[in-house]
Order: structure tokens, then sequence, then C-alpha cells
């Protein structure tokens, strides 16, 4: 069995019936949901088994999750319920009581035929399945399930139209926004942080390491913490905010126009009037890739980039920023010691 709670406060258990199919009953509370799952247990045997609901909650319940992250996966399996009763059921709701490990390509084609029936492109199906693959990358990990029975399969492609934005488009916009939302931008791109709610608008003072001119910045979408060094003007800017928001008591980096929190709609629909008034289509996240392919096209060491990205492979660095590259390469060249530029010396020198 499962249980899961749905966005109007009841929990939902999905339990199998004494001819084997699996239905769901609603609750009003956790502890009925919870009693009445404890007297219906199946076969215990089966039951080490894990469904998709059952990975997924388990991969929330044990990784620290932005509230958007912990939603999303949430929808992908369990759907959510509108105002007016009515159920909008989830990509891979029709997975949720399935078992991990009898997942087949059919069933992520299943999920994917879904997404497009919501009229989604081929980024937001990857990062559908992605947030369901995560969850049987974690458990594969930690000895709950054999593997991740979807890991063989490549991602959809995609058109590439999310990386695309120039420096000039950037400041082009840049020059439109309040000064919160530039402020915002400008630590998006000194940081080299996905500019969100998970990374950006999360990031407090207490992750700034004055003393080593750094700071440590937690990804949710990967789980780990990166360390960035960022530009000294930045640092010099981001201390006199700090001071000034320690006199009021503020802890968040990044906040709105009145100072309170950002939320997603807050921050996408300033970046959306900026572009309009602009002239300019680019994605906000475009500022993360036009920090990474200004740092390459100055010179900087490949891993040094991917460190600052917080990208675990180089490899991955170099497939997104190969554009940006070529300039990096010729000055490479030019950085041979002189005896491959110009020989050993002049014919004479050679002689002797």
């Amino acid at each position: 069995m499962s249980i899961a709670k749905r966005s109007d406060g009841r929990f939902i258990v999905k339990y199998k019936d004494e001819q084997g199919r699996w239905k769901q009953r609603s609750f009003k509370s956790e502890t009925e949901a919870r009693r009445f799952d404890a007297e219906g247990q199946y076969d215990a045997t089966e039951n080490e088994r894990l469904t998709v609901l059952e990975s997924v909650l388990l991969y929330l319940k044990n990784n620290d999750m932005s509230p958007l992250s912990v939603k999303t996966h949430r929808f992908i399996t369990c759907g959510y319920d509108r105002k007016n009763g009515k159920h909008t059921e989830g990509p891979a709701e029709c997975l949720a009581t399935r078992f991990v490990d009898s997942l087949t390509r059919r069933d992520l084609e299943t999920v994917r035929e879904n997404c497009r029936a919501r009229s989604m492109k081929n980024t937001s199906i990857n990062r559908v399945t992605g947030c369901l693959e995560a969850a049987f990358r974690w458990c594969a990990e930690n000895e709950f399930i054999q593997a991740d029975p979807w890991a063989r399969y490549s991602a959809l492609k995609t058109d590439g139209a999310h990386w695309d934005g120039t420096l000039e488009d950037f400041q082009k916009v840049y020059a439109c926004l309040p000064e919160w939302m530039q402020w915002a931008s400008r630590t998006a791109m000194a940081l080299c942080l996905r500019p969100g709610i998970g990374e950006l608008f999360s990031l407090r003072w207490d992750a700034f390491q004055w003393a080593t001119r750094s700071v440590s910045v937690w990804m949710p979408k990967v789980r780990q913490t990166k360390t960035v060094f960022p530009p000294e003007d930045y640092l010099a800017e981001a201390r006199a905010r700090y001071e000034a928001d320690g006199r009021d008591g503020d802890a968040l980096v990044c906040r709105g126009r009145r100072g309170s929190p950002v939320l997603g709609k807050t921050y996408s629909q300033a970046w959306r009037r900026g572009c309009l008034k602009a002239g300019v289509r680019i994605p906000m996240y475009a500022i993360r890739h036009i920090a990474a392919s200004q740092m390459l096209a100055g010179g900087a060491d490949l891993a040094a980039v991917a460190a600052q990205l917080g990208h675990r492979d180089i490899t991955t660095t170099g497939r997104f920023y190969l554009h940006a590259l070529p300039a990096a390469q010729k000055r490479a060249g030019m950085a041979l010691p002189d005896l491959v530029r110009n020989g050993a010396g002049s014919s004479g020198e050679r002689k002797q």
C-alpha cells in the first residue's frame, strides 16, 4: 500500500482488493489512512518491492528539496484536486501503483504521451521524466531497488531554445528591469546560479564566506553544494548590502520590491516585462550560460568554469559551451613556447 497527501489536506491510500486490482480510498486524517493501511497490508514479500509513488515519497522524505520541487514531484505522481472538486491527473499517476522494477520502455513512452497531451515541449517532458529518474536513481543508490529501469534510455532531443541568449541581449533586458531584479541578475551571473526559487531566490547571506572571498551554494537540482569565487567588484557590493541587511534583520540575498521573499510568478513576470520593453526574447536561465560562455571566451580554464557552475563532470561543461572554446584555444596555442613557433633559432644558430 501507499499513502499520499493531496493538496486539499485529505490522505489517499492506494491498495489491492480481493481480486488483486488496485484501488484507492480517501481519509480526512493521516491517522485514519495509516490505520486502514496497516489493516490491509498485502503479502510481506511483495511489499518489499517499491511502487513508483513509494519511491518518489521515499526520495522526497530523505532529501532536502525546495517546496517547488516537492510540489512538482507530487503532481507528477498524484496529480492535484481543483477547488471545484475536479481531479487533474498527473503525467505519471497511471504508474503510481506499478512496481518500479516492472517498468519498461513502453511505460516511459506512456508518461511522455501524457505530457504531450498537455502540449508540453520536449524540454518540459524531459523535466518530468527526470524527476522520476532522480527518485529511481536515489532509491537504487541506497539499495531500495536494483536499478533505475529507465537509465539506458536517452532523453528527448530539444530545440535548444532555452540556451539561447547573448550578452548584448541580456544587457538590453537588464536596463529595463526594476532594481531588485537587476541585483538578482547580477547575483545570478556572478555566482553562476540557476535563476529560480531553488538557488537564486533561496540564497542566504550565511552562504557568503567573507574570509575566503567565496560563496557556498546548495543546488537542489543535483543535491550538492558548490563553492563559487565571484568577482571582487560583486563581493564589495554584496558586503555593503549584507551589512545593511544585517541591521534590518534580512537573511535572503535577493528579495522583491518591498523586501519580501520572491515567488516564481513575481520574478518571471518582472523578467517577461523587461524582455517586452527591450524588444528581446531571452529566458532568464540564459544568464547562467552567458556567464559560462564569457568565462571561457575570456580564457578561463574549463575545469575552473565547471567548478563555478557546479558541474560534476567537465565534459558536461564542454558539451554545452563548445561554442565559446575556439577563442580560448587560440590563446592556448599562442601560449606555447617560442621553440614551437620560431624553431630553435636562426639558421646560423642551428649550424653552431
